[in-house]
Formats: structure tokens, sequence, C-alpha cells
């Protein structure tokens, strides 16, 4: 037995004096003993008899009166009892274990090791990019685990959450060679005790016995939400139901037929007693992505799934997949559906050009029978990102200027990153003047946001003081650039000159968003009138060009000193700042004073829906859905300062898929291992 091991696994996994149950195997009379303890001394005392033995521990909290048994302080070798899921009052740690095919009752060998080591790491950088918390790394001996820690009630419906959670798992990852335990998911379950041998079979060369090992403990064992476990249990494939959408075909739908129909080259085909996965040579939404990264699942129960486990694919469902080779194989709404999904997600948006009027274009004025018909759906517009507002709004217009406001640390700014990099992700560039903001605190900031939690790292000794490795800064970049533009402040802040510019840039590079934070900085002194009257002509202006390039326009006006609910008559300047614009948002924080005051406008009932989040973004004006009043929802993340559509919401952007970043450990007695935090690396460990 390893102390040391022994001591730091109970100082890792156990708070002090916490309930702990030791379980014991014994290889040769195949019977299991058990004790209770709440203090490693004790513990160490204990099973030091045992090490012949396979010992295991209990992985979450269990309820103190099971201290009471009479394996109290002493393993038992005959228990009347052992911890069952009643006892356990919460969850504490998610274990995924990953282990090798091999006859049962022996080692696996170094070979199978480094199969099962491969497979961990996928797991490991799929779970980092859906935005989970680093987990610890250990060494089973035969395997490897992953353990987050969890801050989970102890009930049926959790339980099944993480059995479902486990099922993706295995349904992405699992190989012939390789599994994923789906059994874990139960709460009163055991997991391997660090620092032991691991007597599953005799210790020979091929297949020696090894000693089980904490491998990696990150410098803060933070909780991941249990949001992002119920995001990943819904990928399970769902059967659908009969219905038009389908053309009445979902229980008649023959994949291996669908298959051999369109030529899909399928790799290797992996069976469970749950689903058969059929591995793509390649995947259909993206040529490059090989095998065997993109993979079509077929439940037992019926239903069907698509994944593809590059970031660029992530958003294509099995309805996709179908859709992509057939599309009437849903409605014509579930087809155009995917091909906005290709045109804005798919890297493959061409920027509008228009061409100039020409006589050829028909009569300068028409009845309505000469007007042709343009489906709304059809009109080019940028998704912001934001789920529920592109939902309501279908996204900023090509043409149009919207208006932004909210009061002092609100999100504007936070806000206003966001769609940024949500716009560069779909193919549109982006220029930002920020004429009240250094270059160089745009760029942390820019960088923190676009690194997100998994990537940035806290400063010691501060609470909240979070920045970006120099290496990850590099790569994000590389990605943004020609994408991103931002002017340089040393010119000044003259919008005549601002607007020449600006016109060379939309000119040159094809800028499609333009945002310009904020009126105030901004000096319209040009138009040579009074203050509302510059301020009128200077609106007109910018509708007029976005209009003639078709692009959009995001303009920031801050609102006028007040203490009463923020509306957009309360935004700073003309009226005709709000009368002209096709769009005003405002952002909330929502706090008491949002609690207090919304519900004198929007009503109390309205307003208590939305006390969960941290802001709030107001469509205080929509001219082309006529949308007034909206409210849409976000959370704030301290780490990387994104305001996000949900808890559990974590968006890789694209420079993840740019060359590797390499940097040493900080730790460096650990500079041996080849884990790097900060890399899409091979290896977590």
């Amino acid at each position: 037995m390893n102390e040391f091991t022994l001591r730091q696994w109970y100082e890792t996994f156990k708070d002090n004096h916490e309930l702990v149950e030791i379980r014991i195997l014994d290889p040769e009379t195949k019977r299991s003993y058990s004790g209770y303890f709440t203090d490693i001394e004790t513990i160490l005392r204990e099973i030091k008899r045992y090490e012949k033995c396979n010992l295991y521990f209990t992985l979450n909290v269990i309820d103190p009166a099971c201290y009471s048994r009479e394996q109290h302080d002493r393993i038992s070798t005959r228990p009347k009892s052992t911890t069952s899921d009643m006892e356990i009052l919460g969850r504490k740690w998610c274990l995924i274990d990953v282990d090798c095919e091999k006859p049962s009752d022996t080692n696996s060998t170094d070979a199978e090791k480094e199969l099962a080591k491969g497979v961990v790491n996928e797991v490991y950088k799929f779970l980092r990019d859906e935005g989970f918390e680093k987990p610890i790394i250990c060494d089973s001996a035969n395997g490897y685990h992953l353990l987050y820690k969890q801050a989970m009630i102890s009930n049926p419906q959790n339980t099944e959450t993480m059995k479902n959670f486990l099922k993706v798992l295995d349904m992405y990852f699992s190989t012939d060679k390789v599994k994923i335990d789906c059994t874990t998911f139960n709460p009163s379950r055991i997991c391997k005790l660090y620092g032991v041998i691991s007597r599953k079979g005799s210790d020979t060369q091929e297949r020696p016995q090894r000693e089980s090992k904490i491998l990696r403990v990150p410098q803060e064992v933070k909780i991941t939400p249990n949001e992002y476990f119920q995001k990943v249990a819904s990928y399970l494939p769902q059967p659908e139901k009969r219905d038009r959408s389908n053309n009445w075909g979902a229980n008649s739908f023959d994949l291996d037929e669908f298959i051999q129909k369109y030529n899909i080259k399928v790799r290797n085909i992996v069976t469970s007693h749950d689903y058969t996965k059929y591995i793509l040579e390649e995947c259909p939404f993206n040529s490059s992505h090989r095998a065997p990264d993109s993979a079509i699942f077929k439940m037992r129960d019926g239903s069907y799934g698509f994944k593809c486990l590059h970031n660029s694919c992530s958003q294509y469902t099995f309805k996709d997949f179908r859709l992509h080779y057939d599309p009437d194989a849903y409605s014509g709404k579930d087809y155009r559906e995917f091909q906005f999904k290709q045109k804005y997600f798919g890297g493959k948006f061409e920027p509008f050009q228009p061409i100039s009027e020409t006589e050829e274009k028909g009569k300068k004025w028409m009845s309505m029978k000469d007007v042709k018909r343009v489906d709304i759906a059809e009109l080019l517009s940028i998704p912001t990102g934001y789920h529920e507002l592109d939902k309501k709004i279908i996204g900023l217009f090509a043409g149009e200027l919207t208006v932004l406001s909210g009061l002092n640390a609100s999100g504007k700014t936070s806000w206003l990153n966001c769609l940024a990099l949500n716009v560069i992700q779909q193919g549109f560039k982006v220029a930002i003047w920020s004429g009240e903001m250094q270059d160089w605190r745009f760029q942390g900031w820019l960088h923190q946001m676009a690194a997100g939690k998994n990537y940035v790292r806290k400063k010691e000794g501060f609470e909240n003081f979070y920045y970006t490795p120099s290496k990850v800064c590099e790569q994000i970049d590389a990605w943004v650039d020609n994408k991103l533009f931002l002017y340089n402040n040393s010119y000044g802040n003259n919008w005549q000159q601002l607007f020449n510019d600006i016109k060379e840039l939309v000119d040159n590079e094809g800028v499609q968003l333009i945002v310009i934070d904020n009126l105030a900085a901004l000096s319209i002194e040009s138009y040579d009138s009074g203050t509302y009257a510059n301020q009128t002509k200077f609106i007109l202006d910018v509708k007029d060009y976005a209009k003639q390039k078709n692009i959009h326009v995001v303009l920031v006006a801050h609102p006028r000193k007040q203490n009463d609910f923020l509306r957009k008559e309360s935004i700073s300047g003309t009226a005709d700042l709000t009368n002209i614009a096709d769009n005003v948002f405002l952002i909330h924080r929502v706090g008491q004073d949002f609690q207090k005051r919304a519900g004198d406008f929007l009503g109390e009932g309205k307003v208590q829906e939305y006390l969960g989040f941290s802001n709030v973004l107001e469509v205080a004006k929509n001219r082309q859905m006529g949308i007034v009043d909206h409210l849409v929802g976000m959370y704030y993340e301290m780490e990387s300062r994104r305001l996000k559509n949900s808890i559990a919401e974590h968006i890789v952007y694209g420079w993840q898929e740019e060359p590797n970043v390499y940097e040493q450990p900080q730790d460096e007695s650990q500079a041996s291992m080849p884990f790097n935090p900060f890399e899409d690396v091979t290896c977590p460990f």
C-alpha cells in the first residue's frame, strides 16, 4: 500500500470527518467486507490486513446514521448491511470509468491501457468543450478514471440524468476494444481506492498487477453545475413520432437501406446491448472530419442519432443528416431550418453584394402585381447567437440600424463582445469603434471571452481576477485576424473621419456588422447644427449607409441620469434616435432595482420569470417583426465574462481548431507528465 497516495485520496475526495465506507472484495473467498470511517488514521490501521484484497470506497455523501452500524471504525468480514442508494444524501462525484475489453478476472496489458488512454482523452476534450470543469484524473490500475465534482441531490430524476449521461459518453466514445462503464450511475457506487494494488488477476509479465494512482488534481477542484450533465444527457436519441414532419414514416425508416441508397461510406460498425454505432469514413458536413470523428447511432428503442465531434459540426442532428441526403425526408420547414444551419453555421456564408439600379430592373413605380413576393425567412440576417432573441426577431437584418442602451455595469460591453464573437463564428466580419475603451483593455476582454472558462487562469491572491495565457491569446488573435477590426483611437473621434474610414473598410474587407460604441464619445460637430439636429442628421446618414451597403450597424447610446426603470424614452439625445432605429435594445442587470421597478412597466408576473437570470435584454422596439417589450434572459459567467443563453451553454469558438498551443505545466514537479490543459491534448495526464 502507498500510504502517501491514500492520504492524498482522503484529502482530495472527502471533507474533514466525512463518513466513508470502505468496501473490500476478497479474491480468494469471493466475500465482501465493509467498514465505516471518519478519519484516515483509522482507515490506514484497519486496511493494512487486507493488502491481498481489492479495496474500494463510496464516492458520495452517506447518511451519518450509517456510522452506527456494527462495522463502526472497523472492517467487518460478515457485514449485515452496506450502503444502499437510499442512504446516499447527495452526489458528490461523477465517475467516468474507462476500461479495456479483456477476459474477466485478468489485468490489462500495457497496450490495452494505451487504447483506454486514447478514449479518456477524447472524453476529456469533449466534456471540456461542453463547459465542464477540470476533473481529477486517476489510474485505476487497469484503466483510467475521470472524476467530476458535483453538488447533486440524490433522487430518481438525477439518477436517470446520470444514467443517460453515461449512456451518451458510451455511445460516442466506446469502441470494440475500450468501454465506458454505464453502470456507475447509482448513487451508492463504489470506486477503486487509490494507493492500493489491483488484485483482479495473477501478477504476470504481460498482465501485471498495478497500483491505482491519482494522476492529476486541478489547482482548484470546481463543481460542474447540474445543468451541464443534463445537457449532455439530453443528447441521447429519442424515438420520433409518426407525423406529417417525417411523412408519417418514423417507424418505417430503414437505416441500412438508407446507407446503401446514398452510398454512405462506413468505416466500422460497433455493436452494444443498447445501440449499434456506424462510424463514418467522413462527416457528411465536412469531408476533412475523418473517421472515427463522426458516427450514426441506431438505438435499441428504434431511435436514431448523429454526432460529429468537431466543434464546427456540433449543431447537426440526425434529422439534419437525413435532410442532407433526402430534402423530402421531413417537412419543408425542417428543410429550411437545415439550410439555415448550413448557411450560417457551416462556414458557407457569402456576403451579399448589391448591384446598381438599372432600367432593366423594371418600373420605377410598380403596381402590386409587379412586386415580387419575398419570404422574410430568405432575407439576409445576422444571427446574434442569443437563441430566444434570434427566434423572435430573426437576427439583425442587413440594411438596418440597432440602438443599444443600458445603465452603467448593466452588461452592454459583455453583450457586444459576445455578439462580435458569435457573428465571427458564423462567418461574418465585424468592425468596432470603441471611443471610451483603450485598445489593450478591449483586447484583454475579448481574449477572456473567446478563451472561455477552461482556458483562462485565476490570478493568485485575487477572488475574481482571471487572465488569458499568452499563447492562447496568440491563437485567438490568429483566428479573428481579418475578421475583427478595431479602430485605432489615435485617429480621434471625429465622425467625418471615422465615417470615411468605415466606408473604405466595408468596400475593401466586406465587413457586414459595424459597432459604434458610443454616441456620447463621438464628435458630430461637423454637421454644424444644434446638438439634437446634428444627432438626427448623423442617425439618418448611418441608416442610409446601412441600406446602401446592405450591412447592419449597432449604435450604443447612454441613458439619461434617472432613478426610474430604464425605457427607450430614457435614452439621451434626440427622439429621432429611437424613431429612426429599426431595433432598440435595453440591457438590464437583474437585482433589487429590476425587481422593484420593472413590474410597473412589464407586469409583476412577467418580471418574476426573469429573476433567476443575471441580466436581461429587452427588445423595446423591433420594426421588422413588430416585437416590443420582449425579454431575453441571460446568465453571466465570471471566469469568461460571457453572457450566456443558459447556465450550461459553453460555446467553443473557432480558434480552438487552430494549431495547438504548448505550455509547461504550472507545477514543475509534474513536468514529466505530457498533460497540458491549454492545448487540444492527446493526453490529459
